[in-house]
């Protein structure tokens, strides 16, 4: 993945810093799963300089507005999906990330609990297309004993950022 390491060396002094997400992060806590992407949570104040880098980087969007942005290079170089946050939350979820090396970049790597806060967050919208995937990646990390978390707190987390019902689902699988 050389365009991560490109990235995390170009951003590392110019106060973009980003957060892996998606496939990459499930695969880094040790449940193995498929992806076509690098996804990235970065803060949306900070938009711009990523539009700007990626065009450097010769990636064009095929979506972009103040929640998310697909960019797609030329064949063989991984495409890229931006998650645009406030920069409050985004702070929360960066000092609880972990550091980790994902093919010789060091990136910050969403904690297990932050991802299965967005998890929870991407099945409450239900797209079918992603349903599968995230609630398996889901049931993953609560079975792989990454995260203690009691039935209780995911019970809150459900109501939170899903929905009750999913919340009745997990716990048969958990």
């Amino acid at each position: 993945m050389e365009v991560l390491r490109s990235i995390s060396l170009y951003v590392e002094d110019k106060d973009m810093p980003f957060v892996l997400i998606g496939g990459h992060a499930v695969n880094y806590y040790g449940i193995s799963r498929q992806t076509g992407d690098i996804d990235l949570l970065v803060r949306l104040s900070d938009k711009d300089k990523w539009h700007n880098l990626l065009l450097k980087l010769n990636y064009k969007d095929s979506q972009n507005d103040n929640v998310f942005a697909r960019y797609r290079a030329e064949l063989g170089t991984w495409p890229i999906d931006l998650m645009y946050i406030d920069n409050n939350t985004f702070e929360k979820i960066y000092d609880d990330a972990k550091k980790g090396n994902i093919d010789l970049a060091e990136v910050q790597v969403i904690s297990p609990e932050h991802l299965i806060m967005l998890k929870l967050h991407a099945l409450k919208r239900f797209l079918p297309e992603r349903f599968s995937k995230d609630y398996t990646d889901l049931i993953s990390l609560l079975k792989a004993d990454k995260v203690k978390i009691s039935k209780s707190e995911l019970q809150e987390l459900c109501i939170k950022y899903a929905t009750l019902e999913l919340y009745y689902k997990i716990i048969t699988e958990v």
